[in-house]
């Protein structure tokens, strides 16, 4: 497994200022092989940030997936107390020809929520954002790398409507990210792939990739809050070859921005906002002396 700074070497197998480097010929897969593996997160994970509704719109509907407190939760990390951990794009690098390269993804907008987590997209290609939602969102996308964000597109998304937007990522760029404008807590990722041997974790850790060419490539696994890590895997003809990836709570990355895990201040809210909400409650995954309001000056010891 390699180091910390794995994604130098992603950049240069997959150099997307190249516009060749994301052509993929589809062709019949003889004698492939599969990847099956496990992913782990190792160590507590991080706590749901917590964001006020009162900040935003919508009130009404958007607590319908709250703490029932008026207080929306984002869970960045759902990992099993054994550590499986969901939401890790896996991705094959390097191969340029096999099965058909079908990617159509879709932004699921609903009870202010986006959904899923985490998605692969393709350059160069549409995604549509699906909006379920009896109000109006604003699906801000953004085009990344470890360093440098740059908006791709800001779309308004009207009430229960289908839009349509263009992956273009900026040369060196690999990451996709969304965020409402209106609703500060509807937020999603994505990474780049170039073929169509990736998958994405499911709840129990576990992925499978099929009808992989024979061959030896380099296999990464990406999460939006962590460094990306690879590994080198040989695929024999007609066989299935198992890996696994342990990723360290310990090394979250998030910036100290971001690391929302106690409530920024006190709001007020009418008493029709702090009843239990219709679809979901929200559960406090945060340790119990951050959840307790605390004066500005409590902070400060």
């Amino acid at each position: 497994m390699f180091g910390k700074h794995i994604y130098k070497l992603f950049l240069l197998i997959l150099l997307i200022s190249t516009p060749n480097i994301w052509a993929y010929e589809e062709a019949v897969v003889k004698n492939g092989g599969a990847l099956k593996g496990k992913t782990y997160l190792n160590g507590d994970k991080p706590p749901a940030r917590v964001y006020h509704l009162v900040f935003s719109p919508n009130i009404d509907f958007c607590s319908n997936i709250s703490d029932g407190e008026g207080n929306r939760l984002l869970y960045e990390f759902k990992a099993s107390k054994e550590g499986e951990f969901q939401d890790v794009i896996i991705a094959i690098v390097g191969i340029k020809k096999g099965k058909p390269f079908n990617l159509n993804p879709i932004i699921w907008l609903e009870d202010c929520q986006i959904r899923p987590f985490v998605t692969p997209v393709r350059n160069r290609h549409p995604v549509t954002i699906a909006s379920n939602d009896p109000v109006i969102h604003d699906i801000q996308g953004y085009s990344l790398n470890d360093k440098y964000t740059f908006q791709m597109f800001n779309k308004p998304v009207p009430v229960k409507a289908n839009v349509e937007k263009k992956i273009k990522f900026r040369p060196g760029h690999y990451i996709f990210r969304t965020q409402c404008g209106v609703h500060d807590y509807m937020q999603s990722w994505g990474m780049a792939v170039g073929n169509p041997y990736y998958a994405v974790t499911d709840e129990s850790g576990n992925f499978e990739i099929t009808e992989v060419p024979p061959g030896t490539y380099y296999v990464l696994a990406w999460h939006p809050h962590m460094d990306i890590q690879a590994q080198i895997v040989t695929i024999k003809p007609n066989e299935t070859t198992e890996i696994g990836f342990i990723f360290e709570a310990s090394e979250v990355n998030i910036p100290l921005h971001d690391l929302q895990t106690s409530y920024r201040l006190q709001t007020w809210l009418e008493p029709k906002h702090l009843k239990p909400p219709k679809v979901k409650l929200q559960v406090h995954d945060a340790p119990e002396k951050l959840l307790k309001p605390r004066a500005w000056n409590d902070r400060l010891d």
